[in-house]
């Protein structure tokens, strides 16, 4: 389980669809930090004084990277996940993978993999916030990593269900931009259809600065238990 992780993140790690990811959250996250501290260098300007700092500061400089993975993670996540199995499958690589290990640890091993390369951009990219701002929120850090897990898991469970990666692929583009559209604006309907849908969307759990984000890792367990009990019964 742990050398198919190892070897799922290594390889996304050095995959160049993944480098531009990374690229391009150390971009928002350098033009978060900097519109910040021009804004509250001009506020200071106007007052005469200093800022206190208060115990949000650390999320505040790291929003323009919080802003961007809650509108950009989904499709990321699904366009690096969507063919973590189907691909073994067409390739008749998943055959030896059965012969060496369980199917279980095999799923286990693949989003424990995804998820390692997750953890370490983001970790880079607000580590770079900390070297510019001085300030690390633990807090946003690991509400955007429950944020993505959500979709790892679904895209790992997706690419049980289509059987062509090609197909996975230009379905998880949809849903990486379709989904954000549906959860906010169910966030703000008033129509019971949507509200529905809101309460199995992972933005509904980061709208308030508490502990609820920690239902998004449920979310993720429960995909990933599918994916398990699909790839079970799968002839591969």
């Amino acid at each position: 389980m742990w050398v198919i992780a190892k070897h799922e993140s290594l390889q996304l790690l050095k995959s160049v669809k993944s480098i531009l990811v990374l690229l391009f959250l150390l971009g928002c996250a350098y033009a978060g930090v900097s519109v910040t501290e021009l804004l509250k260098s001009s506020f200071d300007m106007m007052n005469g004084n200093d800022l206190s700092v208060s115990a949000s500061e650390a999320m505040i400089h790291s929003i323009g990277l919080s802003f961007a993975i809650f509108i950009f993670g989904p499709l990321f996540a699904f366009i690096l996940t969507h063919d973590a199995m189907n691909r073994d499958i067409e390739q008749r690589t998943m055959r030896f993978l059965i012969t060496k290990t369980e199917r279980k640890k095999i799923v286990l091993g693949k989003v424990i993999g995804h998820l390692l390369f997750w953890f370490t951009i983001l970790t880079l990219s607000y580590l770079l916030i900390f070297i510019l701002s001085g300030y690390f929120s633990f807090f946003a850090f690991f509400q955007s990593f429950s944020f993505i897990s959500v979709f790892v898991g679904l895209a790992l469970l997706l690419s049980l269900i289509i059987k062509r990666p090609i197909f996975s692929s230009f379905i998880s583009i949809l849903l990486g931009i379709a989904l954000p559209i549906l959860s906010l604006w169910a966030m703000i309907s008033e129509k019971w259809v949507f509200s529905i849908f809101k309460y199995v969307s992972p933005y509904n759990y980061l709208k308030d600065d508490n502990m609820l984000f920690l239902v998004n890792f449920a979310f993720t367990a429960v995909y990933i238990g599918l994916a398990i009990y699909l790839f079970r019964k799968k002839d591969v």
